[in-house]
Order: C-alpha cells, then sequence, then structure tokens
C-alpha cells in the first residue's frame, strides 16, 4: 500500500510540474493533456481505492478554478487564497493517511519553487500574469515598444490597455509600452501616470 501511496503522490507532484510547464512553455496543449491524464489517474486510483470520493474532486476541481480565477480577477488575493486551502484539503483528503497528504504538499511546494527557478534560468523569465495579460503579439508595427530608454515618459499620462497585475500594457501619445503598477493592480482603461523607470521597467500609477 505505501508504494502504491508513493506512486499516486508522484503522480500528483508530475501533474503540478506539467501544469507549470504549461504556463512557461509554447508546448501548452502537449503539457495540458499530460496534466490531465496524470490528474486524472491521481484521483481514478484514489477513487479505487476508496480513498477520494466525488466531495474530494469536487473540492479539488474548485481550489483549482478558483486559482485559475485569481489570474484574471482582481481580489487582493482572496481568491488564490481559498483556492489553495481547497487544493490543498482535497489533497489530503485523498490519502488515508494525513501525514502522507502533508509531505504529499510540502514535496509538491518545493517541486513548484524548484520547476519555476529552472524555467526562470533557463530564460523563460515572463510571469504567468505577463502571459496571460500580454498574450496578444507585440511589435513595431503595432506601436509596442520593448525595453529601451524610456526615460522621457516620467510625468507623461496614459491610458491602461490590460488589468496591470502587476505589470500589464499602457498607451501613452498611440504607443503601446509593457509597464508595472505601483500597487498591486490597475483596471483596464483607466488613466496612468509614469513615475519613474526601473531596470528598464515602465512604472505607473493610477490617477484620477
Amino acid at each position: 500500500m505505501l508504494i502504491n501511496d508513493i506512486v499516486i503522490a508522484l503522480s500528483f507532484v508530475l501533474a503540478v510540474i506539467s501544469l507549470i510547464s504549461v504556463l512557461f512553455t509554447n508546448k501548452k496543449l502537449l503539457f495540458g493533456i499530460i496534466t490531465l491524464i496524470l490528474f486524472g489517474y491521481f484521483y481514478y486510483q484514489n477513487s479505487k481505492y476508496n480513498v477520494a470520493d466525488n466531495v474530494t474532486i469536487l473540492t479539488f476541481i474548485m481550489g483549482i478554478t478558483l486559482l485559475a480565477l485569481e489570474i484574471f480577477i482582481p481580489s487582493f488575493g482572496v481568491i488564490g487564497i481559498i483556492g489553495l486551502i481547497l487544493t490543498g484539503y482535497s489533497v489530503m483528503d485523498s490519502f488515508s493517511d494525513s501525514m502522507m497528504g502533508i509531505l504529499v504538499l510540502v514535496v509538491t511546494a518545493l517541486a513548484i519553487i524548484l520547476t519555476v527557478t529552472i524555467y526562470v534560468k533557463l530564460g523563460f523569465d515572463r510571469s504567468l500574469f505577463d502571459r496571460m495579460i500580454l498574450s496578444n503579439t507585440n511589435s513595431s508595427t503595432r506601436g509596442y515598444n520593448s525595453k529601451t530608454n524610456h526615460n522621457n515618459l516620467v510625468g507623461k499620462t496614459g491610458l491602461s490597455k490590460s488589468i496591470l497585475r502587476p505589470t500589464g500594457r499602457i498607451e501613452i501619445d498611440g504607443n503601446t509600452y509593457d509597464a508595472k503598477s505601483e500597487s498591486d493592480f490597475i483596471s483596464k482603461d483607466r488613466n496612468v501616470l509614469v513615475t519613474s523607470i526601473k531596470n528598464g521597467h515602465i512604472i505607473v500609477k493610477e490617477i484620477a
């Protein structure tokens, strides 16, 4: 039974790693399928041994859904925290031994940190929010400006073209730029002021 628990736990950890790969790479379909297969195997095996019931599976789905919503809906982390709690509870409830569930959560957390670190080191330095918010292809033909000398923008006002959480897109004088908000987030179509340039990043704040 211990060996079976280890195999099931490993499938969950690998599923999470695969999910992170969906967020960081262009092989979204491949890693998405792998993620679904591994999560499916994880809960199928738990259901097979009468450990995970429908409530556990539903709780997990709700947790993952809330974590996904946190990306798009500004909630100061409330939705994300609830999602983490539900997901963590469902994982712990998926094992007959609660200590095994805790161990899986700890190993998964370490795996997440290690995987993200590796991707960043390999050059996948755009965050999840950057990928979701800046999904449209940016090019000079569309008025897009990447990291260049933007000191001349300090003091100028513009409009947020996407949600800044804290990064997103702004438009100034008809040109589109990557920008980062001073606060947690700025909603779309809000007036913004460029306050400074830090390490090539345009820093903005919302104004009335």
